[in-house]
């Protein structure tokens, strides 16, 4: 099975984390999208901008338990 992976992008980037995913032949690929931007944020701020669910669906993908 390999080891559980799971590609975590924003927003502004999920088409390109798409195509690079089918160039690929990834397109399965387990993916998280969350609000952009993250760079250049401090920890809290980052926690702030992020709802909730986002460790929930992280766990789940590396788990294999869903297809964020």
């Amino acid at each position: 099975m390999g080891i559980p992976t799971v590609t975590v992008g924003t927003t502004a980037f999920t088409d390109l984390l798409q195509l690079e995913a089918e160039q690929r032949g990834l397109a399965e690929l387990d993916r998280l999208i969350v609000p952009h931007p993250l760079g250049g944020l401090r920890p809290e701020r980052v926690r702030a901008r992020v709802d909730d669910g986002v460790l929930d669906r992280l766990e789940a993908a590396l788990l294999g338990q869903a297809n964020s």
